[in-house]
């Protein structure tokens, strides 16, 4: 691919990456990985499938003793969305250069004046001053981001345009902040108000169970499929492959979906009912972190292991050597700009079709019932491979990440060789030149 051309795909690519919208969308989901990660371990304990153990542990600490358990996952997973919608206004704020407290702040009162002030039990009268929890996690994750990125957008306008109330300079500086977020905090009030009064003329509910059901459902519904999942696998490789952080812009986009996805998945686990039938997603984000990122985007394991045995050219076997380690904690940036996988038209295809054929490799699996679908702990995506499949999967997990790593090095290995022929020839040239000088 010419440079003209190259430069013709990247420049929007760059531009939508850049955005302040995508970029607060990035690092506020970045927010909840603690949240997930964490929370979803003791989700795990307080749902486990072995019946003896739970009757044993249940004879010494009482029959409720998974109780402790679920309450902090209701304090951790359970509440993303609602998080997500501070931390997102937050980082839209701090990205403009302005004081991002009061965005996050006012994204969460705009959040809380769309929910419904009341909640209806199935039976019986509605409850004052009662909100129905299953809002602030991932059925409410979508509506939370688009209020999220909305005020802090609005909030930030209004800062920079300097359309705010100025205090006296001998007033202190954390007071005066205070009153400049007053005037965006009206405008942002009234707006929210007005798509209360709008969602419920519309749809009878709110504007977050509008979002859901209109948005959410149908792209949870997408990128639960087996397109989406490929297309989840190849974007991020193509990213990559024009040097633009595909695995960081994937995520940005997927990861509120994904995360969607496992949430429903959990409500199915605590029913003891975890199955396709039921209405389990097969995509979520184990899926990606702990399966189509193993040994790092691309899935590259059989690139570094074609050096590390095949290589012939000083070059390769020494960036082997320098990969191996940062390869088996998912990292290989020394890979894709070192070798370089960027911009490097010999490995555009193997780049691109190994991350496709593990994602259906992955998706038949689960489809098939070999593996279930994924309802448990959530790793970080560094985990290195098979300690992740064992841990999401169980053994079958560890099964499908070494069929995943077989795939790689068999795909890898001959564009490799035209690869290393090439440093091979170059090096046995230069040191043929070095002679006769």
């Amino acid at each position: 691919m010419n440079t003209s051309r190259s430069q013709k795909i990247i420049k929007p690519i760059m531009k939508f990456v850049n955005m302040k919208g995508i970029i607060a969308l990035k690092d506020g989901m970045l927010s909840i990985l603690p949240l997930t990660v964490v929370g979803s371990i003791f989700l795990i304990i307080g749902q486990i499938p072995f019946e003896g153990f739970n009757q044993a542990v249940a004879s010494v600490f009482g029959s409720d003793w998974t109780e402790p358990f679920m309450q902090v996952h209701a304090g951790t997973f359970a509440i993303m969305g609602l998080i997500s919608c501070f931390s997102i206004g937050y980082s839209y704020a701090k990205n403009s250069g302005v004081e991002p407290l009061p965005a996050g702040v006012l994204s969460l009162s705009a959040f809380f004046i769309t929910l419904r002030s009341s909640y209806v039990p199935e039976s019986g009268e509605p409850l004052a001053d009662a909100i129905a929890k299953i809002w602030f996690g991932g059925q409410g994750i979508i509506g939370a981001i688009i209020i999220g990125l909305t005020v802090g957008a609005i909030y930030t306008t209004f800062i920079t345009k300097k359309i705010v109330i100025k205090m006296p300079q001998q007033v202190p500086q954390a007071i005066a902040k205070q009153f400049e977020a007053m005037t965006p905090a009206f405008a942002i009030f009234l707006l929210a108000m007005i798509v209360y009064i709008v969602s419920k003329a519309l749809t009878g509910g709110t504007f977050i169970e509008m979002i859901y059901d209109v948005i959410q459902v149908p792209l949870q519904g997408l990128t639960g499929s087996l397109p989406g999942a490929i297309g989840i696998a190849f974007f991020i490789s193509f990213l990559w492959w024009f040097g633009v952080h595909g695995q960081s812009v994937v995520n940005g986009i997927v990861t509120a979906l994904l995360l969607s996805n496992l949430d429903a998945n959990k409500a199915l686990l605590a029913t003891g009912d975890l199955s396709l039938e039921k209405g389990a997603h097969i995509v979520t984000q184990q899926f990606l972190d702990s399966f189509l990122l193993i040994s790092g985007s691309g899935i590259t394991f059989g690139l570094v292991l074609a050096m590390l045995m095949a290589a012939k050219s000083q070059q390769y076997k020494a960036l082997g050597k320098v990969a191996v380690l940062p390869a088996l904690f998912n990292v290989n940036e020394p890979i894709i700009f070192g070798f370089p996988i960027v911009m490097n038209p010999v490995m555009f295809v193997p780049f691109m079709l190994v991350p496709v054929l593990s994602a259906v490799l992955v998706y038949g699996s689960i489809a098939i019932g070999f593996m279930t679908p994924f309802a448990g702990v959530t790793l970080p995506w560094s985990t290195p491979a098979i300690i992740s499949g064992l841990m999401v999967g169980g053994w079958q997990g560890a099964v499908v990440q070494l069929l995943i790593l077989v795939l790689s090095s068999i795909i890898y290995y001959p564009f490799f060789r035209i690869q290393d022929g090439m440093a091979y020839s170059n090096e046995q040239e230069a040191a043929s030149l070095e002679v006769v000088e």
